[in-house]
């Protein structure tokens, strides 16, 4: 639960505050519970791996021997 001894202000523009009261008015929540948990998202702090869990598997590398790898080898040469 939540510790209620502290409060924030903050001046947004009408457009912002309507968009807020729709989508917490969807999520049946209140504006400040809503915003309480963006706030969460955006400041905690998560470990790489958890930001970057959702791309696990969809890089690709080209093989290390490519042709263009060995190209670059050649002409980089020194002796």
């Amino acid at each position: 639960m939540y510790d209620m001894r502290t409060t924030i202000t903050i001046r947004t523009d009408k457009t912002l505050r309507d968009a807020l009261a729709r989508k917490a008015k969807a999520e049946r929540k209140t504006v400040s519970k809503l915003v309480r948990e963006i706030l969460e998202r955006a400041v905690v702090e998560r470990p790489l791996s958890e930001k970057l869990g959702s791309l696990r598997g969809s890089l690709r590398l080209p093989d290390p021997e490519s042709a263009w790898q060995r190209e670059i080898r050649q002409r980089n040469w020194r002796d």
